[in-house]
This record gives C-alpha cells, sequence and structure tokens, in this order.
C-alpha cells in the first residue's frame, strides 16, 4: 500500500504548464522528520538513510485523476490520464500536463484530485492528493 503525497499546485490559466511529480519509496513505514525536512522510520525514528529510497517505476502502468470542487462533489471539473494525454509517465516521474487552449476556459478557482496510477497486474494505487488554485489569466 502506498501513502498519497499531498500536493498543493497553481494552474496558471491559457499558459503551457507542465507540473512534473518525481516519486521515490522505501520499503518500511516513515513519517516526515517535522521541520527540519526528511523522513524518518515510523517504529525506530531513525533518519532515513538516502540509499534506502528506490525509485518508482512507472513501466507498463496508467494513470488518472478528476479535478472536483471538494471531495464529495459529483461533478467532475476536469479530467486528466495517459488515455487522454494530460498525464504522461516516464521513469519515475508523473507529470501533469495542462494545454493552453484547454485552461483558459477553466472557470473554477479551486479544485482536490486523486492521481491514481494502476499497475499493469490491475492493482491500483492512489499515490497523490492534488489541491489546486487557479490564477486567472488577464491577458486575453
Amino acid at each position: 500500500m502506498t501513502t498519497p503525497v499531498k500536493h498543493s499546485i497553481t494552474i496558471i490559466q491559457g499558459t503551457s504548464q507542465r507540473v512534473p511529480l518525481v516519486r521515490q519509496y522505501v520499503d518500511y513505514a516513515v513519517k516526515s522528520a517535522g521541520c527540519g525536512g526528511g523522513y524518518v522510520d515510523a517504529c525506530t525514528g531513525a533518519p532515513v538513510p538516502p540509499g534506502d529510497l528506490r525509485d518508482e517505476d512507472y513501466t507498463g502502468c496508467s494513470a488518472r485523476m478528476q479535478l472536483r470542487e471538494n471531495v464529495d462533489s459529483s461533478e467532475v471539473l476536469w479530467e486528466m490520464s495517459t488515455a487522454n494525454g494530460r498525464i504522461e509517465l516516464d521513469g519515475n516521474t508523473l507529470t501533469l500536463v495542462f494545454d493552453p487552449d484547454e485552461s483558459k476556459d477553466f472557470a473554477f478557482d479551486s479544485a482536490i484530485g486523486h492521481v491514481e496510477v494502476t499497475r499493469p497486474n490491475g492493482d491500483v494505487e492512489r499515490q497523490y492528493e492534488i489541491k489546486s488554485k487557479t490564477s486567472r489569466e488577464v491577458t486575453r
């Protein structure tokens, strides 16, 4: 089971925007080290050594995300996936792709989305929780 990483992004309306999310993991439970950054072993409290980090491998995977006003909303504001080209997977990097011709029509100020990755064996993992704000375009 993966723990979703929480990110806040700003969608700059009407621009080409690529948001790369590089993912690494360890084979044991970790928690945030707090203000100093980094992670510690959840059981021992010892810092996670850099050598324990493993790169994610998105080979053969697909991904999708739906942006909604809030978690309980039934209305999908925007859908991104590897199938529609709005999510790209390469090595350990998942990239959210915003096209200016599409984002210029965004009529929402904020949204939330969960990025789900489907493994080649069919397993589905929620890897990211994305909270977004839209920076409205003034130059039209």
